[in-house]
């Protein structure tokens, strides 16, 4: 069972609809947020997601795309980032039942990186127990009757499918 041939979605690939005004961050988030409607109820990858954050973000690299003042190559850049890095505006719950729904004031360095070159976070991607185990429900996109595997399950198959370009994982 599969539910569709998964595709990825390149970002750098859209950049130059970006650069001749063709297309934008936000066009490009709004394919992103289709496509997580359509395939998430299916894949789960997602414990959480922040559109109105991301919607603003975009909004924010559409603009810098069209002044010609693009703070990095992945400025408007959708990303997931795995559920055992703290985000500020999203919960952070280690994918464990101890956590859930725990809410950070800050983003630890990764993301706060991320979003000082113009990345749009768009969701937290689940991950097994403090990122060890056991698997907490993500399918793998090419055969929904398998897990993605891993910590990072949520992040890997939730840009395997194209929901999103690219994201965060770990490994220890």
């Amino acid at each position: 069972m599969a539910i569709g041939t998964p595709e990825k979605r390149s970002y750098r690939a859209a950049a130059s609809s970006f650069e001749d005004g063709t297309s934008s961050p936000r066009d490009f988030l709004e394919d992103c947020v289709e496509a997580i409607d359509r395939m998430e109820p299916d894949i789960g990858a997602f414990v959480a997601t922040n559109m109105d954050g991301a919607r603003k973000a975009a909004d924010e690299a559409s603009a810098r795309w069209k002044s010609g003042k693009t703070l990095s190559l992945i400025d408007g850049m959708p990303l997931c980032i795995k559920d055992i890095m703290e985000t500020a505006h999203m919960p952070t719950g280690q994918g464990s039942d101890l956590f859930t729904g725990w809410q950070g004031t800050r983003d630890c360095a990764a993301v706060a990186a991320l979003r000082e070159v113009g990345a749009v976070i768009l969701a937290k991607a689940v991950t097994t127990e403090f990122a060890a185990q056991p698997a907490r429900g993500t399918r793998n996109p090419w055969d929904l009757t398998r897990t993605p595997g891993g910590s990072s399950s949520g992040t890997a198959a939730s840009i395997a499918c194209g929901m999103v370009p690219g994201g965060l994982g770990t490994q220890g």
